[in-house]
């Protein structure tokens, strides 16, 4: 479909899905090459070309709705419910990026929400729906040059990488019988709560300075009282990660020009790696030393962003403790290799889900098995994918069998208790073969 096509469409179930995002990563494409060849003043161009058409703007709109919580709103209390609204807001969004200085960001509504596997709470920002359709326009223009300036070992928000990717480059550098045998485990204090504003604004690659202003001195309205931001990105925002990113980029470029990449295999290397998933990060050296320092180079880079280490969490170990990261526990242990002829190696790398994440995993099945008292099929409604979802997950840790066989026997246990309870007067046994298929008919499973 071509452009002057798309701009007779008239309603929301009109538009082409395919043919705008062919347009949008197109002009993405034309973003990452300005980019390489240092050419701003043609990023920026491009940049308030992508924000303007009306392609972004739908795509932008389309983003918002669908991402969780897309039904929520801000402050201001509008919802787009349905494709009528929806479509309208495409127009409101251009009344906006076409005079980008005259926007004016409403305050966050501001609610506390636990913190993943803790007791602790977390604030979390909702912007309204149309100043997260701003944010999600111009992340759109922003990210191919925030993407193409990461770091190479940065995982976190970014397209096509995944922890899973983080976890596999770890694997590749401590699997080895010359591979670092200390690692320094970082902690970012309160990260997204306190980077400084100045930083960003000074280094943010966005073509329009004043609306990623209004972002970030927006403020926010909690117990329905108003308060100032002047630091920090609100989590809740869609814009937020990326800003992230662009605070913490170049890290592993400043340990680099300390302790350069080893070219080759010798003892007096420094053996430094770095894996960075948001503001987690790993790095591997040689020694203490090598270590001690490359936690001054983290401290000082920090400085600058207006954020710091948190101390307590905060470590150097050896491979032989082991450390957690992403939810896996990563190790190395003793290893007889006549039990396997195909190596020498006396120790082998143990990557296998965190004690955290298991007892987690545990308190969720236990907790969904409880509280159906009476309806299995809301058991398994419930059940099912968020044990399919933590399997995915771990299932590329390489010495988990044994957790997996665990897990598999508490869910037995637990379903055992509730046939207990929903059946008091019949024998187990017979109370149970009403609910349990069994035999090898599925999969390699004794019951289902």
């Amino acid at each position: 479909m071509k452009k002057s096509q798309l701009q007779k469409i008239n309603n929301w179930q009109e538009i082409p899905w395919k043919e705008i995002m062919f347009i949008i990563r197109d002009l993405q494409n034309e973003i990452v090459k300005a980019t390489l060849i240092l050419d701003m003043r043609l990023v920026y161009k491009l940049q308030n070309q992508l924000v303007s058409s009306f392609e972004g703007r739908a795509l932008a709109i389309r983003k918002t709705v669908s991402n969780s919580g897309g039904k929520t709103p801000g402050v201001d209390k509008i919802s787009w419910s349905n494709p009528t609204e929806r479509f309208k807001a495409i127009e409101e969004l251009g009344k906006i990026t076409k005079n980008p200085n005259k926007y004016k960001s409403s305050p966050l509504k501001r609610v506390m929400i636990p913190k993943a596997n803790s007791t602790e709470l977390r604030p979390l920002g909702i912007p309204t729906l149309i100043d997260r359709a701003v944010q999600a326009v111009y992340h759109l223009a922003v990210d191919p040059v925030v993407e193409t300036r990461s770091d190479f070992n940065s995982y976190g928000f970014r397209t096509g990488r995944s922890q899973h990717d983080a976890i596999a480059y770890i694997r590749s550098w401590l699997d080895k019988t010359y591979s670092p045998e200390y690692v320094l485990e970082t902690d970012i204090s309160k990260c997204f709560d306190k980077i400084c504003h100045e930083f960003l604004m000074r280094n943010t690659p966005i073509c329009h300075k004043h609306v990623l202003k209004e972002w970030l001195k927006s403020g926010y309205i909690f117990e329905n009282k108003y308060y100032d931001t002047n630091e920090g990105t609100p989590q809740g925002g869609i814009i937020s990660p990326m800003l992230c990113n662009v605070a913490l980029n170049g890290i592993e470029k400043e340990i680099r020009n300390i302790f350069p990449v080893n070219k080759t295999v010798k003892e007096g290397k420094p053996k430094v790696y770095v894996s960075r998933f948001a503001d987690d990060m790993i790095i591997t050296g040689k020694d203490i030393q090598t270590l001690t320092s490359a936690k001054q180079i983290i401290q000082d880079f920090l400085k600058k962003r207006g954020l710091e280490l948190n101390e307590t969490k905060t470590r150097i170990v050896t491979i032989y403790d082991g450390f957690n990261f992403l939810g896996f526990n990563i190790s190395r242990k003793k290893f007889n290799p006549r039990l396997n002829n195909h190596t020498e190696q006396t120790t082998v790398l143990v990557i296998k889900p965190s004690e955290k994440a298991v007892k987690s995993i545990k308190a969720k099945i236990k907790n969904i098995i409880r509280k159906n008292s009476t309806e299995i099929a809301a058991i398994i409604k419930e059940l099912n994918p968020v044990l399919r979802g933590w399997g995915n997950y771990f299932k590329i840790s390489y010495h988990s069998q044994s957790t997996f066989i665990n897990i598999g026997h508490l869910v037995w246990q637990q379903m055992m208790q509730w046939v207990r309870r929903k059946h008091p007067r019949k024998p187990i046994v017979k109370a149970s073969a009403k609910y349990i298929i069994t035999g090898k008919t599925h999969s390699n499973h004794k019951w289902v």
